[in-house]
């Protein structure tokens, strides 16, 4: 969690707030909001289930950053350059529950199931994570995946790039921090 926390620090104060980060666990995003609380020189917002009112604060805010879980993966528009920075904390892999292990013994084998069904949803949730920040063509924008199981050689690495669009990709931080200096520069964020 250290290292999550981190990175998003330097993420932040990269692209000078202007930060939506997705979590899939509303406890993670308590955590890592508490170690960061006071270290960013930024209005650092936590929008918990049903909250339209820190979502309107901060598309209201010029620099703010918004952590979020749960609706505001779908269905919420941040239009133009309010994101300059989404990061996703982790994959969003559904919770197992009495339904999903109930379909499971549907078929033949875990890793059946886990291609059939789990890598498809979580495809789709990252699809709907990622287009929070790249709505239309002419939006610019870092999309952060600090998910160790996406980094390359890993697992799930495969799975992520063919759920999101064709664009740079890199794992280098001085690479990333360079670009959004760039970015932030041309947009006049800074």
């Amino acid at each position: 969690m250290d290292i999550l926390a981190q990175r998003i620090e330097e993420l932040t104060e990269a692209t000078y707030g202007h930060a939506l980060v997705l979590f899939t666990s509303y406890r993670l995003m308590g955590e890592v909001h508490a170690m960061l609380q006071n270290r960013l020189p930024f209005p650092l917002l936590e929008a918990w289930r049903n909250g339209q009112q820190i979502i309107r604060l901060f598309k209201s805010l010029p620099n703010a950053v918004l952590f979020a879980a749960g609706p505001c993966w779908e269905g919420i528009d941040f239009p133009g350059d309010m994101v300059s920075l989404l990061v996703i904390a982790r994959l969003p892999f559904p919770v197992p529950d009495p339904l999903s292990e109930a379909e499971q013994k549907q078929y033949p084998s875990l890793h059946d199931y886990i291609q059939t069904v789990v890598l498809p949803d979580m495809q789709r949730k990252l699809r709907q994570g990622f287009g929070r920040a790249i709505r239309t063509e002419t939006d610019t924008c870092v999309v952060a995946i600090l998910d160790q199981r996406a980094e390359k050689g890993q697992r799930y690495r495969n799975a992520v790039l063919e759920a999101l669009p064709k664009c740079r990709i890199t794992d280098n931080m001085e690479q990333v921090l360079h670009f959004v200096s760039s970015f932030c520069k041309l947009l006049h964020l800074v």
